[in-house]
């Protein structure tokens, strides 16, 4: 990755955390005087239709995605790395059985599991990052498993098994370390969809209250006001589609080599 990239993807992941230490006003106060006022000195992307200051609400809203995408990535790595490389060491019936699995979490839809983990939990951000992680779990197990069946078959992974080397070990000094650029590559690039994943649950009202300062849930508030106030949507939606392209420009691993080649 480019120092150029670097630097973007710091300075989104900074503007994302922006949220949870500063914002201009209370994002839930409302102020019924103030509704709709449009965008000034005071309220620098004005109010919305109960007052309440846009941008606030904007840059919570982007570090509740931040710790959504947080979440998402780290479990479904580490549901895809177990199940793949367990089903790679241990082989026979055992394997199938577990990409059998996998197979069938990847083709779940992302919606039916948060609809059941929303009856277990209730709504709340952490209904919609486990049904995304739980969706994205298949895909890195099935691609965990090939990398790991590649590597075990290596000729130092037998002399481990020869010198009584544990499985936990195994996986942790030998192969994981050999999986791991390939499918943290792949979880990367993953985010700018996740983005978008979790504003349509927060848009369907699986991200938490319908009133919270999330992207999705602001669009759906807002949809009432289409035609006659367009710019309370047109913020979250910005956001959502200028994240979701920063991230995908930045970690996609195709669009990298694309790049540094030219």
């Amino acid at each position: 990755m480019t120092a150029a990239r670097i630097l973007m993807l710091a300075a989104i992941a900074a503007v994302l955390a922006l949220g949870s230490v500063w914002q201009p006003f209370d994002p839930e106060a409302i102020d019924i005087a103030a509704a709709l006022a449009p965008p000034g000195s005071r309220h620098w992307l004005g109010t919305d239709h109960l007052g309440r200051d846009i941008l606030s609400r904007i840059l919570v809203g982007g570090w509740r995605t931040l710790t959504v995408l947080a979440a998402v990535a780290a479990l479904s790595f580490a549901l895809g790395a177990v199940i793949g490389t367990s089903a790679a060491l241990i082989g026979g019936g055992v394997a199938e059985l577990l990409m059998r699995f996998a197979e069938f979490l990847a083709v779940l839809p992302s919606l039916v599991v948060a609809l059941v983990i929303t009856a277990i939990i209730g709504f709340t951000p952490a209904t919609a990052g486990l049904a995304l992680a739980i969706g994205h779990a298949g895909p890195f197990a099935l691609m965990a498993y090939g990398l790991a069946r590649r590597t075990v078959a290596e000729p130092y992974i037998e002399a481990a098994r020869l010198l009584h080397i544990g499985r936990p070990r195994l996986v942790l000094r030998h192969i994981l370390p050999n999986c791991w650029p390939t499918l943290a590559a792949y979880v990367a690039a993953d985010l700018g969809r996740n983005v978008v994943g979790y504003a349509g649950l927060a848009f369907l009202g699986l991200g938490g209250a319908i009133s919270s300062p999330d992207w999705g849930s602001m669009l759906y508030e807002y949809r009432s006001h289409l035609f006659d106030a367009p710019s309370l949507m047109l913020w979250p939606g910005a956001a959502i589609a200028v994240t979701a392209t920063v991230l995908n420009l930045t970690l996609d691993p195709t669009v990298a080599d694309t790049d540094d080649t030219a």
